[in-house]
């Protein structure tokens, strides 16, 4: 079915646009007040654009308006890939200068069904009315492929539509979007590279598409500062300004073959096997390590003769078949975790120097499950994950997100990241929460690793001192009450 097409409304031609099967009508909620207007943007100048209506034809529904030529957004990759980057500068133009009420964005990106190439490289940006109506309309496999599956769940809230410009600019150049399968997703964003599809993109550009999807928390706030979502495009528009982009236009049958040659290349597949057993491991800590906890619970309540037993079945640990990296990528997912099981299983002849501070927390929240059925403890990484949203009255948020993890010598391993206490680390650092909020403490640190390969047959962390600690500053997280 087409998304465009050119229809004849009250005698007159005009262009529509698909939304979705009109299999239970339009909620009438969003159809009273005053109609909002979309707009037009060429880089330079913003105009207004105006839809007369939305109709019905053979059991789909419409919005119509005056007669245009209008392309998908999706043929960035294909007949407007010469013109991409002209074409993502103009939105975020477009963007850059709109009210709150315009990017009144639940999730932080434009859904991609509000954005279409006007022309050449205009574009048309959908008004936030019309964009609910797609939102109703949609399928949710069409949902989560226009909107949730562009958020990069590792980015700040305000950084996400610089990301969203830089995933066009990725789609453009590869025809995929970089943070849409699972295997990327589940294995901390780590998109697959732009060169194993391209090797035609100058390496400034390159370096900029990649700089946006691996900035660092401090980077992308000191990019951000106290400005709003759409105002924080104006760097992105700056520093876009030189790029080079050499691409040419192709087929969908030329961009077909060249994704097809790329994901059936030795490369490709190694990068996607390890993607997948990260994600595995991931999962198997989402959901075993409550089961480490729960074993734990029971051995505290009924005596200590079942620690040797629990013991037995950490023994041999789950890290045992596990590289360094996975392991320390597990050791961080149990800290997150508030674990204490799991961050001490692969450690041996000295102990993780995050081990009392996680005990101590385990402990409280073990104590507040007992007495007041509440588990105050929300996992920092998937706070980040989930848009930094509002929690619960007298919830704590804890843990660490994690930037960057490189190897410096034969068994010796460094990792960077963010940490988030409900407490601050050191004094002079303290800030009083308003009523209604929570202060998150926020550090840069950097832990070193050294490994050691043990005589049974599996790498042990031998000692993982902190070597740096910087305080970031505060973050108020607004809490709301849980009727009981």
């Amino acid at each position: 079915m087409e998304e465009i097409i050119n229809i004849v409304r009250d005698g007159a031609e005009k262009t529509a646009i698909w939304i979705g099967n009109d299999d239970m009508g339009i909620p009438k909620h969003l159809m009273q007040g005053v109609k909002h207007d979309g707009i037009i943007s060429d880089g330079k100048e913003i105009r207004t654009w105006y839809w007369d209506g939305l109709c019905a034809i053979d059991g789909e529904r419409y919005v119509y308006f005056a007669p245009c030529r209008l392309r998908s957004i999706y043929e960035l990759s294909t007949t407007a890939r010469k013109d991409a980057l002209t074409i993502v500068r103009n939105l975020a133009f477009a963007l850059r200068g709109m009210k709150k009420d315009f990017l009144d964005l639940i999730t932080g990106v434009l859904p991609l069904y509000r954005i279409w190439i006007y022309n050449d490289t205009d574009v048309l940006v959908l008004p936030p009315d019309l964009g609910d109506v797609f939102t109703i309309m949609r399928t949710e496999e069409r949902k989560e492929r226009e909107v949730n599956r562009i958020i990069q769940g590792t980015a700040e809230r305000q950084f996400l539509l610089i990301t969203e410009m830089a995933e066009l600019l990725y789609y453009a150049a590869t025809g995929r979007f970089p943070f849409a399968s699972d295997a990327v997703r589940g294995s901390g964003y780590k998109e697959v590279p732009l060169s194993l599809y391209t090797d035609s993109l100058p390496e400034k550009t390159e370096g900029f598409i990649n700089f946006i999807f691996h900035a660092k928390s401090r980077e992308m706030r000191d990019i951000m500062g106290n400005r709003d979502d759409g105002e924080n495009l104006g760097w992105f528009l700056t520093r876009s300004l030189s790029l080079e982009w050499p691409l040419e236009n192709i087929t969908d049958e030329e961009r077909d073959r060249n994704i097809e040659k790329t994901e059936n290349s030795p490369e490709f597949r190694e990068f996607f096997e390890k993607r997948e057993k990260i994600t595995k491991r991931n999962a198997f800590w989402r959901v075993k390590g409550t089961l480490i906890i729960v074993l734990t619970i029971v051995a505290i309540s009924v005596g200590g003769f079942l620690w040797s037993y629990i013991g037995n079945l950490l023994e041999p640990p789950a890290t045992k078949n596990l590289e360094p990296e996975g392991i320390i990528e597990a050791f961080y997912e149990a800290q997150n975790n508030c674990d204490p099981e799991g961050i001490s299983t692969a450690f041996k002849g000295s102990d993780p120097p995050q081990e009392m501070e996680i005990m101590n927390l385990y402990v409280a929240s073990r104590t507040r499950m007992a007495y007041e059925n509440f588990d105050p403890l929300i996992s920092a990484s998937e706070w980040v994950e989930a848009g930094k949203p509002d929690i619960p009255v007298m919830s704590l948020i804890y843990g660490a997100v994690i930037d960057s993890i490189e190897q410096t010598g034969e068994n010796t391993w460094i990792a960077e990241g963010t940490w988030y206490t409900p407490y601050p680390y050191n004094e002079g650092e303290e800030t009083t929460a308003e009523e209604g909020t929570l202060v998150v403490y926020t550090y840069d640190v950097t832990q070193s690793f050294t490994f050691g390969w043990n005589d049974r047959g599996w790498w042990n962390i031998t000692d993982a001192p902190i070597e740096s600690e910087t305080f970031l500053g505060t973050e108020t997280v607004n809490t709301y009450t849980i009727e009981r």
